[in-house]
């Protein structure tokens, strides 16, 4: 790519960031002034990408990342891999996305899982006495996937297991470290953009039985391209990635019964599917939930809210929201974003509008550092679909505030359902839109059950399976026994045909 050329694609960031429909404009009259080359097409596409994913031009988006995915000259393997990564992540987004197609093109990853020249794990390397389990992520910091790790690193049966944790950028470092870090065999921190095979390498020499991927596809899906050299005799994946590496690589992704019911999406993975009987994660409160003072108060005027990234909010889900308000006269809805984008914020308010949702009933709100005293001033939280809420249901569920949830098929839409069945609030589950309105609205509407939700739920999270971390590790441990169990008894069966 000539200089200029470059220059001026990177430049675009920023201006892609503020001013999509600006950014889209100078790509196209660079575009006209045939300033590119063949092997800067795929880098012109991304750009494109970047803008249109902005703007929640979904089909816009994903024509421009296929179209960047194909544009081989000049695009590197590992960033064709980085980018189908993303593409599969984001492709959750997507509220029209037929399951055949996120399966399709998930299992389009093992491609490039093939091509890793995977490690041998002959029976002698692995006769430890103690289960030797690896848990491998891109950062370890106060995001939200901390509050699902937490236990699994801090809580586990010392007598039967040795915790390894493998960071693959060490700058994101803080008090969530230096906790995991007095509780395990060892965290080993790597720079970021550190060569992937030589992080297999470690993981390998560190004689891991187990490795646990909790990301997957996440930030580019370079945990995955780790585990793509099997560093380990057995790999799992789950928590953090709510469907299919695509590959199998990976031998397991953890489940529970209620986001994944036997038979309704098994051909959706290329793993095996392992169900607890509860919840797939145990839910730890982030320590900013100590500092909150303020106590819920009823309101005269019904409080709804949500609290999710602004992409994962459909026009289908605002417009149930507007049929919401407009069934239950003079509440209020109160729309918290997670990005500070000025854009975002703006695209949305008029999205609501056009909606149905009155201005003067709206109230929108960037990030903040109250977030947690914010849930004080809401009555009942309406959940995302097809892209639900993990981190912040529970946040809600744990600070007394109820959930209206809608489920699909697919794990990744089901988060809510099993999130309020280990919580005992199955009923605020609908399976369909108009059944998610008719629960928001009943609830609204039946001031004597909020008040008392409010109160007990609390409670009620403490005591449920979500926040039992004894009952979660003798499950989960006893999975990592018996997946264990069961490659030792294949290997054993292949090294005496071998004899």
């Amino acid at each position: 790519m000539e200089k200029t050329a470059k220059d001026k694609l990177q430049g675009l960031s920023k201006l892609i960031e503020l001013q999509p429909l600006m950014a889209i404009s100078k790509l196209q009259s660079m575009m006209r002034g045939g300033i590119f080359q063949k092997t800067d097409m795929w880098a012109v596409y991304q750009q494109y990408a970047g803008a249109y994913f902005k703007l929640g031009d979904w089909p816009r988006w994903k024509a421009a990342v296929w179209k960047s995915l194909n544009a081989v000259e000049g695009l590197q393997r590992e960033r064709q891999e980085e980018m189908l990564s993303n593409f599969l992540f984001n492709l959750h987004y997507l509220p029209d996305l037929s399951d055949e197609e996120l399966r399709e093109t998930s299992f389009l990853y093992d491609k490039f899982a093939q091509t890793a020249v995977q490690f041998q794990h002959p029976l002698r390397r692995h006769q430890h006495a103690k289960l030797r389990i690896g848990y491998i992520m891109n950062q370890m910091g106060h995001g939200v996937l901390s509050l699902f790790y937490m236990q699994l690193m801090t809580a586990y049966n010392r007598d039967e297991f040795e915790v390894y944790v493998y960071v693959l950028d060490d700058g994101c470092i803080d008090a969530v470290y230096k906790q995991v870090r007095e509780h395990v065999q060892i965290v080993r921190l790597f720079q970021e953009g550190q060569n992937i095979h030589d992080i297999a390498q470690v993981i390998y020499d560190d004689e891991i039985d187990i490795m646990f991927d909790l990301e997957v596809h996440v930030s580019g899906g370079h945990t995955l391209r780790v585990l793509c050299y099997k560093p380990a005799p057995v790999q799992i994946s789950g928590i953090g990635y709510m469907s299919t590496s695509g590959t199998k690589v990976i031998d397991y992704f953890l489940g529970d019964q209620y986001l994944d019911p036997p038979g309704l999406h098994d051909e959706d993975f290329a793993e095996e599917i392992i169900r607890l009987s509860h919840s797939h994660f145990c839910y730890t409160p982030s320590a900013r939930v100590l500092r909150v003072h303020e106590k819920w108060q009823p309101h005269e005027q019904i409080v709804f809210a949500s609290f999710n990234n602004f992409n994962k909010i459909s026009d289908e889900m605002l417009a149930g929201w507007a049929e919401i308000l407009r069934r239950v006269p003079e509440a209020r809805l109160l729309a918290k974003n997670t990005s500070r984008s000025h854009y975002q914020m703006k695209e949305m308010h008029r999205r609501m509008l056009a909606a149905g949702i009155p201005e003067e009933r709206l109230t929108m709100e960037g990030p903040s550092d109250d977030f947690f005293n914010r849930y004080t001033a809401v009555d009942i939280m309406l959940d995302t679909y097809p892209y639900t809420g993990g981190g912040t249901t529970c946040d809600a569920l744990y600070m007394g505030v109820p959930v209206v949830t809608r489920y699909g098929r697919r794990h990744g839409s089901r988060f809510g359902y099993s999130l309020l069945m280990n919580v005992g609030l199955g009923e605020l589950a609908a399976p369909d839109l108009a059944g998610y309105i008719e629960r928001a609205v009943a609830l609204a509407q039946d001031r004597q059950l909020l008040t008392a939700l409010h109160e007990q739920l609390p409670q009620m999270m403490r005591e449920s399976p979500l926040m039992n971390a004894r009952l979660y590790l003798s499950e989960v441990e006893q999975v990592y026994r018996q997946v264990f169990d069961r490659w030792r008894q294949q290997a054993q069966a292949e090294e005496g045909v071998v004899r």
